[in-house]
């Protein structure tokens, strides 16, 4: 299994359903990505029956368009590098969806609801370096997944201090609104290369002028409460990422779970507080439906490898019948 980021990717093996050998290595060309592969291949010394490559960009004709890499890979050249019979490219919130497939109460906090999750459809949303959306849907009796932009929905401002905040964004970041609202793609603001785009627009608003800081200093900040730009700043991330994720879920009604997971989730869990939750929950006329959803955070470290497993399993499943 492989789960292909723009800077590092990482490898896996499962044998007997158990995850071993994880190896992180940098990403860089096509052909150090493929070595690595090949590398991993001898290192077995034999050939895998499967592979699973997840990345972020769309996939077609089995061959997957690594954006943040700026590459593309193929199922052609998979089974050149490594020998496996059947060899699969996906996107990487697909492998995220899938992640959740067999997952159970000692992999998640529970925010909302009961503490084992149910069988049925489920939902994923993942604020990481992107903000990435995925679900698997249940029906007769399995998973199947359906993948989305759910990262590029648009938000807009909740209050007066926001059209402020919003306003001041579109001089630092113009391309990411739609056309000339104050709507502007999620992804702008909830993931960790939007929060430092929403902290200069907050300062600007504080302090007229931008500060220009990483999302994990930013997110420290707040969370100590060192600045008050860095406070507001995580005020409105999480605001906002609880509205779209209880939007998302009010679209699919994800009787399943709805499931956060990511590197900004995994590391920050203090945003998700009961001020998050009730956000999430704040629906109008849909607030009890969305009251009603059992609410996650998933745990799992390498969800990556875990999703892109779940789904070679469906897929052998369905080659071999």
């Amino acid at each position: 299994m492989a789960d292909i980021g723009g800077t590092n990717t990482r490898l896996g093996v499962i044998s007997d359903d158990q995850l071993t050998e994880v190896r992180k290595h940098p990403t860089g060309s096509l052909s150090d990505m493929l070595d690595a592969f090949h590398g991993l291949r001898d290192e077995m010394g034999t050939s895998p029956r499967a592979v699973v490559a997840a990345g972020a960009g769309p996939v077609k004709d089995g061959v997957i368009r690594l954006t943040n890499a700026h590459l593309d890979l193929s199922e052609a050249d998979i089974a050149n590098a490594t020998g496996a019979k059947h060899t699969f490219v996906i996107n990487d919130f697909t492998a995220a969806a899938w992640s959740v497939a067999n997952i159970s109460e000692d992999d998640v906090e529970i925010l909302q609801g009961i503490s084992e999750p149910p069988v049925g459809t489920r939902l994923v949303i993942g604020p990481g370096t992107g903000l990435g959306a995925g679900a698997l849907l249940y029906s007769d009796g399995h998973y199947h997944t359906i993948s989305g932009e759910g990262g590029h929905v648009g938000i807009s401002p909740h209050n007066r201090y926001e059209v402020e905040v919003f306003e001041a964004a579109r001089q630092i970041a113009p391309e990411w609104f739609f056309g000339d609202s104050l709507a502007l793609e999620a992804e702008a603001f909830l993931s960790g290369t939007g929060i430092p785009i929403l902290h200069q627009a907050v300062s600007l608003v504080e302090h007229g002028q931008a500060d220009n800081r990483s999302a994990k200093d930013i997110l420290q900040d707040a969370q100590d409460g060192s600045t008050q730009a860095a406070v507001n700043t995580a005020r409105i991330f999480a605001r906002h990422l609880a509205a779209v994720t209880g939007d998302l879920a009010v679209a699919i009604i994800p009787t399943g779970g709805v499931f956060l997971l990511g590197g900004v989730a995994e590391k920050n869990r203090w945003l998700f507080d009961d001020g998050f939750v009730d956000t999430f929950n704040a629906g109008g006329r849909f607030t009890s439906i969305r009251q009603s959803l059992n609410l996650y955070i998933s745990k799992q470290e390498e969800f990556g490898l875990i999703g892109a497993h779940n789904f070679c399993d469906r897929a052998l499943e369905r080659i071999s019948s």
